[in-house]
């Protein structure tokens, strides 16, 4: 299953994209993390003139900023901050809160040993702090590139962040588990040796799970591969989306086919950077579900569509309809708009907004 919607993401034209071709290259990014240059980073990334251009900008950040320590006086071993994405599937018959720390970290770092993760890292460890997608991404890279030359370098302590479950059912919250170790500069780094998620995933799974456990409430913990701290809050993100898509499909699926049977799906995208998917009974217009997937600039249109084309493909969803321009983020009367079949020829008629 092909999907064709448009993207709805802006870009910058014309001398705006001067701030992104300051920083073109990688001694101009060392130049400017050397000078705690993060606000420049930071604008060079908003002038970026498309996704590909922002991406592989980031990129070179990510990369300039995790080698430093490597690059700095040919040092033998260098220190590697890290992140572990935690994609965290929760659910309760009532309101409740999940703690923000764990229990017993050591047996987490117990576990990574126990699997052969580890390889040539040594004095590793995790901060117990579940840390929140928007803790991570106040990590700057300048503070990644200090860190890296300097093992002995301040670093804040970074908060926990509480599961909260506000109302009964099931939701899908994003965490991570910030780790370090020190490894030679020659050798993998754990980021390397932990890569196959298969050998650790399910037990670790097992074990956050039995840590978190509390009475009424269900959690199911599922890691991600470990990434350096600063490509790990987009990794996160699309794997939490990608998981909540997968729950709400189910649900709405569930919902619909035992009432009418097979619902038409419409994707489009939004004016407000939104892809929405929505799910309609095609014989009771009061049966509807929507799906927000927010764009961040460094997601690539092809990958998320390609998630749900997936998806879609093996809930057997036969009847999918793309909208072919960029539709308003609200309808007529304020409200969030996830449209339906017949609002794709009445879009299509009307002037684009983009």
């Amino acid at each position: 299953m092909n999907l064709h919607i448009p993207d709805p993401r802006r870009y910058p034209r014309g001398a705006a994209v001067d701030d992104f071709t300051r920083l073109a290259d990688a001694a101009a990014l060392r130049s400017a993390l050397e000078c705690g240059g993060d606000a420049e980073i930071t604008a060079a990334l908003r002038a970026a003139p498309s996704q590909a251009a922002y991406s592989k900008l980031w990129n070179a950040v990510c990369d300039v900023a995790n080698h430093a320590g490597a690059e700095a006086n040919n040092a033998d071993v260098v220190a590697r901050v890290f992140a572990l994405p935690l994609v965290m599937v929760a659910g309760s018959r009532r309101p409740a809160s999940l703690p923000g720390a764990l229990p017993d970290i050591a047996a987490v770092k117990a576990l990574f040993e126990q699997h052969g993760a580890l390889g040539p890292t040594r004095n590793f460890g995790f901060g117990n702090a579940l840390c929140s997608l928007e803790t991570i991404e106040s990590i700057t890279p300048g503070e990644i590139y200090a860190w890296t030359r300097d093992a002995g370098a301040t670093r804040r302590e970074l908060p926990p962040s509480a599961i909260t479950i506000p109302e009964p059912g099931e939701q899908v919250h994003l965490r991570f588990l910030i780790g370090a170790g020190i490894a030679p500069a020659a050798e993998p780094s754990f980021i390397e040796t932990a890569s196959n998620i298969g050998v650790w995933g399910m037990p670790l799974t097992r074990l956050l799970a039995a840590q978190l456990a509390q009475a009424n409430v269900d959690v199911l913990p599922l890691a991600r591969p470990p990434l350096d701290v600063l490509r790990a809050g987009q990794a996160g993100r699309f794997a939490q989306l990608d998981t909540a898509f997968s729950l709400f499909m189910s649900n709405a699926l569930r919902r619909q086919r035992g009432a009418t049977g097979d619902p038409a799906v419409v994707i489009s995208a939004h004016d407000d950077g939104d892809i929405r998917i929505s799910v309609n009974s095609q014989f009771d217009d009061t049966l509807a579900d929507g799906f927000r997937w927010p764009l961040h600039p460094l997601d690539d249109m092809s990958f998320v569509l390609d998630s749900i084309s997936g998806l879609l493909a093996e809930c057997r969803i036969n009847n999918v309809q793309c909208a072919g321009q960029v539709l308003p983020a609200l309808d007529a009367q304020g409200k969030v708009w996830y449209a339906r079949a017949r609002d794709i020829g009445a879009a299509a008629a009307a002037p684009s907004r983009h």
